[in-house]
């Protein structure tokens, strides 16, 4: 029988750090949402996220030159390296951990 997995709070922090990875330019919150591939964000939660990846200079985050967006993101070396690491995990340990499986589609 094979285990399925809900989206955990670790799958998403993975997609999006692997969304920036991917992008690697500044993006707004609304582009970040419509492309992290199997997310159910909403701003508030994706914002949450960000800012708390801010912290831990994962991403960069300046004001936005659109005034419709308010901030924007972009992945740091060390979010990039943080990135790289999460997905170079054993399959045993991603596995036990509940992270699925990370494509570059």
């Amino acid at each position: 029988m094979e285990r399925k997995f809900n989206q955990t709070p670790g799958d998403t922090n993975v997609a999006i750090l692997g969304y920036l990875t991917k992008m690697g330019t500044w993006m707004n919150l609304r582009q970040i949402t419509t492309g992290t591939p199997g997310s159910d964000l909403n701003r508030e939660r994706l914002r949450s996220i960000l800012e708390s990846f801010g912290k831990k200079n994962f991403v960069e985050i300046r004001e936005s030159q659109n005034p419709k967006a308010k901030f924007e993101y972009k992945i740091t070396e060390k979010g990039k390296a943080t990135f790289l690491r999460c997905i170079s995990f054993d399959p045993d340990v991603r596995y036990v951990i509940g992270l699925k499986e990370f494509s570059e589609d």
